[in-house]
């Protein structure tokens, strides 16, 4: 299982976590393959410089008093950080006394390296032999620095695969590494081989399964450390933010340090000021550019004063994001179904804005990631424990995920949606993360996550009172004046609408007064009106709804009259009507 670098605030301008982690790996579990992931391109405090330095600086900084470090691409093949650490391989490599190295042999070498660019497999071949000679040097001198190789973009070198499935390069390439390092003489010795990519799932399986190896996920940096670099900044610039610097530090969330140095350096030579919808548009930016457009950030500013109505489901919503604080009595997920257009997005980004979650919009992932699967996981996951407390909103969800019990879901499909049950499932989450799984059509979704949401919760269409005060309160925040009279006309000529029907009502209003402003409601009913198209459909889907309801006293009267056995014969008959 990955050991996730961690820090806490007294740590901020100390050595990073992650270093604290391999450090305990290598010398107290004697670990001397070890997988680095995740934050890999970020920006990392050194003690040492007393400064924030990219990762391989901030290694080079740390390592290079205890080892003796060589550094591998499959592009760039072996180089070395500095002179002396190639004379001291050279040394040990070539020298037959311990100190000269003939001419000679110093060519070859010198060639050997030329020759590694490029060529990945001979780059291997090369490094093998240099750490067997450490082996053999060790020998005759007991105090000889370890070797540390440093091996980047690992995923390149040696790709997960079955042998069946890998090229005939690659297929050799993972043979030659698995022999060398099942060696007994580089197991026993104090060697270190460092894999650095930015994600498990892209490195060969076989290597994570060795007793010797282990795997470091760097986090991406935390409230305290994202702090400790903006101090840092503001030594040497001046900085304006929108809302002060805390909340800027909170609104990062999900950024490197590289891009919160962007956004500070543009504002310091600009004099300009960094707003929230920039550092919004960053984080989107960046999760996109990793994970794809199936994932966006949110910070609604609607609150649930802002929703008209509905009233009943409101303080069921209130409820489950309070228990939801603790740990011992949240729940999970939560499964919101209703037809469409009946406001579930929006009630939902209400009460998460109001409790603080971030809101993670989650959609489209079906179909997507075919081949790409473990690596959008392990990028989810990483970019969600990052964040505070979130809601993450599937919408449609019945069509988010393959089903994991059909024999039509590719195993692909099957997989992500494993994963993400597992994830629904994994109880340090509790509290901290909370699904909403929004559907139109429930009886669609998976059972087993359908079992991960003990609590379900139907929007219908308003009725009766409720239904006139939501219409009356939608023209008046427009300011839209309409007589009782007008409203009851209007009432009994929509009574198929949903609430975004209403919205679209409201709106052709407004827009129709640009051209002519004493048009009454009435006047653009009569030439306007919301699509019939659906309203079987949405029949179907209200019925479907009360069937996947955990709170009775939310159906409308009309549901509340008919028995299940009533309720499941009228969807039979819709389900064979609208297949026609």
């Amino acid at each position: 299982m990955a050991k996730k670098s961690s820090k806490t605030k007294t740590q901020s301008q100390d050595r990073p976590g992650f270093l604290e982690d391999l450090g305990k790996a290598y010398t107290l579990r004697r670990k001397n393959i070890v997988l680095l992931t995740g934050d890999i391109h970020g920006l990392f405090w050194s003690p040492k410089k007393e400064g924030f330095f990219p990762l391989e600086e901030a290694l080079v900084h740390e390592l290079s008093d205890k080892f003796t470090l060589v550094r591998m691409d499959i592009a760039s093949g072996l180089t070395f950080y500095d002179k002396s650490s190639e004379l001291e391989i050279l040394r040990v490599c070539e020298s037959k006394d311990g100190v000269y190295i003939p001419k000679e042999r110093f060519q070859s070498m010198q060639r050997m390296l030329e020759g590694s660019r490029h060529s990945p497999l001979p780059a291997l071949v090369l490094m093998k032999g240099i750490q067997e000679a450490y082996v053999r040097v060790r020998k005759e001198e007991p105090n000889l620095k370890p070797l540390c190789m440093l091996i980047f973009y690992a995923g390149a070198l040696i790709p997960n695969g079955d042998f069946t499935r890998l090229g005939d390069l690659d297929r050799q390439r993972l043979v030659h590494f698995m022999t060398w390092v099942s060696e007994s003489s580089f197991v026993n010795s104090p060697d270190l081989i460092l894999l650095v990519n930015s994600v498990k799932s892209e490195i060969n399986s076989k290597i994570h399964g060795l007793p010797h190896s282990a795997h470091i996920e760097i986090s991406l940096p935390g409230e305290d450390q994202r702090a400790a670099f903006v101090d840092h900044f503001l030594k040497n610039a001046k900085v304006k933010f929108e809302g002060g610097k805390e909340r800027f530090i909170t609104s990062t969330a999900g950024l490197k340090l590289n891009h919160l140095k962007d956004l500070m350096e543009v504002s310091s030579r600009s004099d300009g000021t960094i707003t929230k919808d920039e550092v919004v548009a960053q984080v989107n930016e960046i999760l996109q550019a990793e994970l794809g457009d199936i994932i966006k950030i949110r910070y609604p500013s609607h609150k649930p004063s802002d929703i008209i109505g509905y009233k009943e489901t409101g303080e069921i919503f209130n409820s489950i994001f309070e228990r939801c604080e603790d740990p011992e009595t949240a729940v999970s997920a939560i499964l919101v179904s209703g037809p469409n257009g009946a406001g579930k997005t929006y009630q939902l980004e209400a009460y998460a804005s109001q409790s603080g979650r971030v809101v993670v919009e989650l959609g489209g992932i079906r179909g997507q990631y075919f081949g790409e699967t473990d690596r959008f996981f392990e990028l989810l996951r990483w970019h969600i424990a990052t964040f505070g407390k979130i809601l993450i909103l599937v919408d449609e969800a019945h069509t988010a995920f393959g089903s994991v019990h059909s024999s039509g879901t590719h195993e692909t499909e099957m997989r992500l949606a494993g994963n993400i049950i597992k994830m629904m499932g994994d109880p340090t989450y509790l509290g901290k993360v909370l699904w909403g799984m929004m559907t139109s059509r429930p009886d669609e979704l998976d059972p087993d996550i359908k079992s991960r949401a003990p609590i379900q919760v139907p929007i219908f269409d308003l009725e009766g009172e409720p239904r006139k005060i939501f219409l009356h309160e939608m023209f008046k925040r427009k300011k839209v004046s309409i007589s009782d009279e007008d409203l009851g006309t209007v009432l009994g000529e929509t009574d198929y609408y949903s609430a975004r029907d209403y919205r679209n009502l409201v709106a052709e209003v407004l827009a129709q007064r640009r051209k002519k402003p004493d048009i009454t409601v009435l006047e653009v009913l009569s030439g306007w009106h919301a699509s019939k198209s659906i309203k079987t459909q949405r029949e179907f889907q209200s019925l479907i709804a009360a069937m996947h309801c955990s709170y009775p006293n939310l159906l409308p009267h009309n549901l509340r009259e008919m028995d299940d056995r009533t309720i499941t014969k009228r969807v039979e008959e819709l389900k064979w009507y609208l297949s026609k």
